[in-house]
């Protein structure tokens, strides 16, 4: 419950006497509270500076009731949207109440000004997902051991591959080997990308057979107690030609070099930058079509980003921080024949970059 208390000062500090958390992970990092479906409005977490009380309906009174402790009340409604209902008198006191930009829908937003009137709702972005981005040592483990179980089910999976595969079956085979290496699932859909195919950055895995002479590319990642794991791989599937693996060992050193010049307190972008500038000399930046990175944690996509700064807007800059986790995934992508992706997460451990898992190590061939 310690994240709750750091999370009633961060409300102090933005003079917020109340705060409305709908984002089921959010609530989930906050309280341990979690629905079937991240997709619908399972529980409303609401903070004052003297009470938090997560709201749900009979439908998880079980679970919500286990939860309950001195520093989180547990209030069961009727059914889910009678949940709302009982906002206006956990809030009566508060003045400033602060709700998830990001999150809240319109028709919620248009009812919370309704029962709350004459107090003022002001948007907060990110005020939880910046708490998430900096990760507790317990944290790191999880999301190692995520990443421990992909890198073993991917060694497992290149042992089984042939020509003539599709890429679905690949995948659903991928799938069952996390499950038995101990993970509790898929992270997300993976991607397997072969040929041309791999030159689309987030592929829609299909039934296309894998040739002889292409690349294959891997993304995906195992999930352990909450936490997401996210590699990419490339394989190329006997001979390919040198211009490919000249390209597969420039995104290999590419990352390498991104990975040393990661530290606490540099900023987000200039890693992205660096990266930029290695393919710029090749010619081939116009070739690298995402981000160098992205955080890592209870979701597949947070805090930080390793991309371009927007112009004219440094007061947006990330910096990176002692306990963030974090992907570097430079690619290179060529609509005639595919694209190489190569993706590890780091985290910052004394001010410098520790690896999770381990670096794939040369080229990779079948």
């Amino acid at each position: 419950m310690n994240r709750l208390i750091n999370f009633r000062k961060n409300l102090k500090a933005k003079n917020l006497d109340g705060f409305i958390v709908t984002n089921p992970v959010n609530i989930f990092y906050l309280t341990n509270f979690r629905g079937i479906s991240p997709t619908e409005r399972e529980a409303i977490l609401i903070v004052t500076t003297k009470m938090t009380t997560l709201i749900c309906p009979k439908l998880y009174q079980v679970e919500a009731l286990k939860l309950s402790s001195a520093k989180l009340k547990i209030k069961i409604a009727d059914e889910r949207n009678h949940m709302f209902d009982a906002v206006k008198q956990l809030l009566l006191k508060a003045k400033a109440v602060g709700f998830e930009e990001t999150d809240l829908k319109f028709s919620e937003f248009r009812h919370f000004k309704k029962e709350l009137k004459g107090k003022k709702l002001i948007a907060q972005k990110n005020l939880i997902e910046e708490m998430r981005a900096v990760k507790r040592d317990d944290e790191i483990n999880k999301i190692e051991r995520a990443q421990e179980v992909s890198q073993k089910a991917f060694l497992e999976i290149v042992k089984t591959i042939k020509a003539g595969q599709r890429e679905a079956e690949i995948a659903e085979k991928l799938a069952k080997i996390i499950k038995n290496l101990g993970g509790e699932g898929l992270a997300f859909e993976s991607i397997i990308a072969s040929g041309k195919n791999a030159a689309v950055p987030h592929h829609v895995t299909g039934r296309k057979k894998i040739k002889t002479g292409e690349v294959l590319l891997f993304d995906f990642g195992a999930k352990y107690k909450d936490y997401c794991a996210d590699l990419s791989r490339t394989v190329l599937i006997g001979k390919v030609t040198d211009d490919i693996k000249n390209i597969y060992d420039l995104v290999q050193q590419s990352q390498k070099e991104a990975i040393k010049k990661i530290a606490h307190g540099v900023k987000a972008h200039r890693i992205h930058d660096h990266t930029v500038n290695i393919f710029k000399k090749q010619n081939l930046h116009d070739y690298f079509l995402h981000g160098l990175g992205h955080g890592i944690g209870l979701e597949v996509h947070e805090a930080p980003h390793l991309r371009p700064r927007h112009k004219d807007k440094k007061s947006e800059d990330e910096i990176l921080k002692e306990g963030m986790v974090f992907s570097v995934e430079p690619g290179l992508y060529f609509p005639k024949w595919g694209g190489v992706r190569i993706e590890d997460l780091v985290t910052i451990k004394g001010g410098k970059t520790r690896v999770l898992g381990k670096l794939s190590e040369g080229i990779i061939e079948i």
